[in-house]
């Protein structure tokens, strides 16, 4: 049978960071990412999506979610559902990292247009400006999401 994919992650101890799942399984319908974010850590700047809705799955740790102007603390076993427009962001608690999932669904009809982008939907939309609490105030923070929307900028002006 050739009509799937495998990857393997070792779950109790994912890579750092963000792991993108499009490319190792082809995936044409869903998007699906790991995170694990070190004790204290977590994105620099809210986002959103256009379609995309999102759920976020907890395997260990803790942490917290930023919607909005709520946050919301997440552990091992919490599945949070997010609709698009919502601003978030995620951070690990101080005292240990937090590791999960990222899974976003694609429309149906709306697929043709995200094939070939670096994660299966992109339809994020960066707020740069707007910093998650745990960011407010760090000029560094500052410093990386102006390099990151520059890169950004030039990218989509490629295409």
């Amino acid at each position: 049978m050739t009509d799937y994919n495998k990857t393997n992650l070792p779950l109790d101890t994912l890579p750092e960071w963000l792991t993108w799942l499009k490319e190792p399984l082809e995936l044409s319908g869903i998007g699906m990412t790991t995170f694990n974010l070190p004790a204290g850590k977590g994105y620099t700047f809210m986002h959103s999506h256009e379609e995309q809705e999102e759920v976020y799955i907890v395997l260990t740790g803790k942490g917290v979610i930023q919607l909005e102007d709520e946050a919301v603390e997440m552990s091992a076993g919490d599945f949070v559902r997010v609709s698009p427009p919502v601003r978030r962001a995620i951070k690990a608690d101080s005292e240990s990292s937090m590791a999960g999932i990222i899974v976003g669904g694609v429309p149906k009809s709306g697929y043709p247009r995200y094939k070939g982008s670096s994660s299966l939907i992109d339809d994020g939309i960066p707020d740069w400006d707007n910093l998650p609490p745990w960011c407010e105030g760090n000029e560094k923070i500052v410093e990386i999401n102006k390099k990151l929307k520059t890169q950004r900028e030039s990218i989509k002006a490629a295409e």
